[in-house]
């Protein structure tokens, strides 16, 4: 903890703790590095003994919904940490450790960086930046994926929309939501970085995974505020009873217009 103090002042350090960023303990008993769920046997054993504490009735629910959360633990703190502080965290796959525990009957989880070292542009923030992201996107959440799909057969757009919905709701209500007026375009420029369909290079794939599902927000019934309703569904409500859906989910739209063109109330 003290190496990240060092290199973050106390309020800098509380942001990235509140999106679950801990010191790294080597002693941590339910820690599981990201480098297991690359192992297929690892991976297959994680996922079984995640699955009744996430209450999901098949892996596939599983993998979606834990990659939900590994999306939101990698990214919210490289993101932010980058784009509000321009100081660097190695996120990639080999540096990170997720914990998941059981309280309650509620699933808590963090994640931990082995090397506690930060990186600052010293001059060529484009290309510190370019290492960052592609530390986070082609050194880890990429390789997570073509794994989860590999294993699984979890849709490959299931599992890039979860990672993609995590991108925009860390810049649009996080980053740039207060973000100081010196930092403004920095952020928004990141952010457009990400969203561009000619940034491929970073995911270590031909073609940007995310840059499809970000569109305009727009007012729906049942919402008060606009949305983006997703365009694939991550499975959350099959982990409820009775069935809740998330707030972006694409069923109840489906479900509504459905009964409207059967002219059903």
């Amino acid at each position: 903890m003290d190496a990240y103090l060092s290199s973050f002042t106390e309020e800098q350090w509380q942001s990235l703790s509140s999106f679950g960023l801990t010191p790294f303990m080597q002693s941590e008993v339910l820690a599981i590095p990201s480098s297991m769920f690359l192992d297929d046997q690892q991976c297959l054993m994680i996922l079984e003994k995640i699955m009744p504490v996430i209450k999901a009735p098949n892996i596939k629910v599983t993998v979606s919904l834990i990659l939900k959360r590994v999306a939101f633990l990698t990214l919210a703190p490289v993101l932010f940490a980058m784009s509000r502080y321009d100081k660097g965290l190695n996120v990639k796959e080999g540096n990170s450790v997720f914990h998941f525990a059981q309280e309650d009957d509620h699933w808590r989880s963090s994640v931990a960086l082995k090397k506690l070292s930060v990186s600052q542009p010293d001059g060529n923030r484009v290309a510190w930046r370019e290492k960052l992201l592609h530390n986070a996107f082609a050194g880890h959440l990429t390789l997570l994926v073509e794994q989860f799909h590999r294993l699984t057969r979890t849709p490959k757009n299931i599992l890039w929309e979860n990672i993609a919905i995590r991108v925009f709701s860390i810049y649009e209500s996080r980053i740039l939501l207060g973000v100081p007026e010196e930092r403004k375009t920095v952020a928004q420029e990141d952010f457009s970085l990400l969203l561009d369909p000619n940034t491929t290079e970073l995911f270590g794939l031909p073609k940007n995974p995310i840059a499809d599902f970000y569109f305009e927000m727009s007012q729906v019934p049942y919402i008060e505020e606009p949305v983006r309703i997703r365009q694939t569904c991550c499975y959350y409500y099959q982990t409820t009873d009775p069935a809740d859906y998330c707030g972006a989910c694409p069923l109840p739209l489906r479900l509504l217009r459905r009964k409207k063109t059967q002219g059903l109330p």
